[in-house]
């Protein structure tokens, strides 16, 4: 039986793969162990690095998190290793979920989620 994160990751797929999305990657690991991207995908002209959150019953949609530098370095560590798309636009999303019943949830894709500028130190 899948875990209600697997769940999610796969019904994110088949919401981006509904609207165009070329599915690149889903379950990505750095191969240094660093971390994993849910799913790559390919939006027209850019790469999509998609974060998937889900929560059960009634508290509501999942905490974002905006791990600005965790997420641009795991794009880095996915594009030297398909340098044919280094030369790509790239974008973060998020999709999160509230799961309310076994075969129903709400979605919110939040696209380009990290478009705010860095914080000037």
């Amino acid at each position: 039986m899948k875990n209600l994160n697997e769940k999610a990751i796969a019904a994110a797929e088949r919401f981006l793969d509904r609207r165009g999305y070329e599915i690149l990657d889903t379950n990505w690991e750095a191969p240094d162990g660093f971390g994993t991207v849910d799913i790559i995908a390919a939006d027209e002209d850019t790469i999509v690095f998609v974060d998937v959150e889900a929560t059960r019953g009634t508290d509501g949609f999942p905490a974002e998190e905006n791990a600005r530098g965790k997420r641009e370095a795991l794009a880095a560590k996915w594009l030297a290793e398909n340098p044919e798309r280094s030369d790509t636009a790239i974008r973060f999303d998020a999709i999160s979920m509230m799961v309310v019943s076994e075969d129903r949830a709400l979605l919110r894709h939040h696209i380009n989620q990290l478009s705010t500028a860095p914080e000037e130190e």
